[in-house]
């Protein structure tokens, strides 16, 4: 009875009568702590405020937020949360992945009539110093180039990439030919495909040496495809010399739109080459990463890049250098295992079927066991933003929370 009283306590407050709310401008690594929503436990009879801290880390250095929600229930709103939350209190890179437009938009504010009835207070993201906008839209495969004063087409450089990568993704296994292996030789060196020009021109040094072979009209056909596909494809930048400094912003939330992409394979190509670039520009400093979906990028069967480089960020970059990794999805029992062993603080928001759940059950690191039969017993209709919230720190004692709506986003 009593956690049914608490779940009561959570109902939206009154309205209040008063229209005017004044705008607060809020500066990037202005405060310590911001509030996301309320919660409350089974064990007392008051009612706290739920904070997101990035400094509060979980048993390591960093942490993994693993999300777990239905369509429509609110794992959107609490990423919003925790974006404009983790924007507030560091000075650190952002960077987030997006399967629908719009999704996020952190110049835009609910209206005046949702903030009084929610009773959050109204800001505005200041933009970092020497920005005209707190955001940054990274969108690989624009429709056209008519793109927004604060959106950017994003190209992978091809100096960002391995050649076992670029092999894989150009559909070829070059590396099983001659021309594969003179291939791979030239890119060794990083400076030797900055640019297709340079590409071309430390190829045909290298072939050179193979003009006395009686295939070598074979090799030069071999690489010339290679070399026209690679000028042909849309989403690698091959004409100039780029990195990561010239798409992310490391004061900027950097968000990467992949609404446009519908292969598959293409998204996670895209996410795999970026996690690359950014942990090759900012490994030694503290990140926050946010990827939606998530159980589409690192599934429990497969072995492809993407999930590889998922892995790399909640076992080793989210424990040895403070990286903050939020994974939304609504499928937990399709997600890789060792994520779901990983995660530091876990949420499920609203009802999620049991089959669902089983496999985050036995593995998380959070004992929800109980709980949350007991949280579905008691809460008739689970209002939107309501669920169980628990953490790695406190695992035995878990948590209902009510996630409150984000300010901006």
């Amino acid at each position: 009875m009593l956690l049914k009283y608490n779940i009561a306590k959570l109902q939206l407050p009154k309205r209040r009568d008063d229209r005017f709310i004044p705008l607060k401008l809020v500066y990037r690594g202005c405060e310590n702590a911001v509030k996301i929503g309320y919660r409350i436990g089974h064990r007392t009879s008051w009612m706290q405020p739920h904070y997101f801290n990035p400094h509060d880390y979980s048993i390591e250095k960093g942490k993994v937020i693993l999300v777990i929600a239905g369509k429509g229930i609110g794992k959107t709103n609490l990423m919003r949360n925790i974006i404009q939350a983790y924007y507030r209190t560091t000075k650190n890179p952002i960077i987030v992945f997006q399967e629908k437009k719009e999704d996020l938009d952190f110049t835009r504010t609910p209206k005046l009539s949702q903030i009084i009835e929610a009773r959050i207070e109204r800001i505005r993201l200041a933009p970092p110093e020497g920005c005209s906008s707190p955001q940054r839209k990274l969108i690989p495969l624009p429709d056209d180039s008519d793109l927004k004063r604060d959106e950017l087409e994003l190209k992978i450089p091809l100096s960002e990439l391995d050649f076992s990568t670029i092999a894989e993704y150009m559909g070829k296994r070059m590396s099983a030919t001659v021309a594969g292996l003179v291939l791979e030789r030239v890119w060794q060196n990083r400076d030797n495909h900055t640019t297709i020009r340079n590409l071309v021109q430390a190829v045909e040094n290298e072939l050179v040496r193979f003009e006395d072979d009686p295939y070598y009209n074979t090799m030069v056909m071999h690489v010339a495809r290679f070399i026209n596909l690679l000028q042909m494809d849309r989403l690698l930048e091959v004409k100039r010399v780029r990195g990561v400094q010239n798409y992310i912003h490391s004061e900027q939330v950097n968000i990467v739109d992949l609404s446009n992409i519908g292969d598959l394979d293409i998204k996670r190509f895209v996410v795999a080459q970026m996690l690359r670039m950014v942990e090759r520009e900012f490994k030694r400093r503290e990140c926050f990463i946010g990827i939606t979906e998530s159980h589409i990028y690192a599934p429990e069967t497969g072995d492809f890049e993407a999930k590889r480089e998922i892995l790399r960020l909640v076992t080793v970059l989210a424990r040895s250098y403070g990286w903050t990794v939020f994974l939304e999805t609504q499928s937990p029992d399709a997600l890789e295992r060792i994520v779901l062993e990983n995660a530091d603080e876990i949420y499920i928001l609203g009802y999620v079927q049991r089959s669902k759940l089983t496999k985050l059950l036995r593995t998380a690191s959070v004992n929800f066991e109980g709980f949350l039969e007991m949280f579905y017993r008691v809460a008739d209709n689970i209002p939107k933003g309501m669920g169980v919230y628990g953490s790695a720190v406190d695992p035995t004692n878990p948590y209902v929370v009510r996630i409150q709506l984000s300010p901006v986003g």
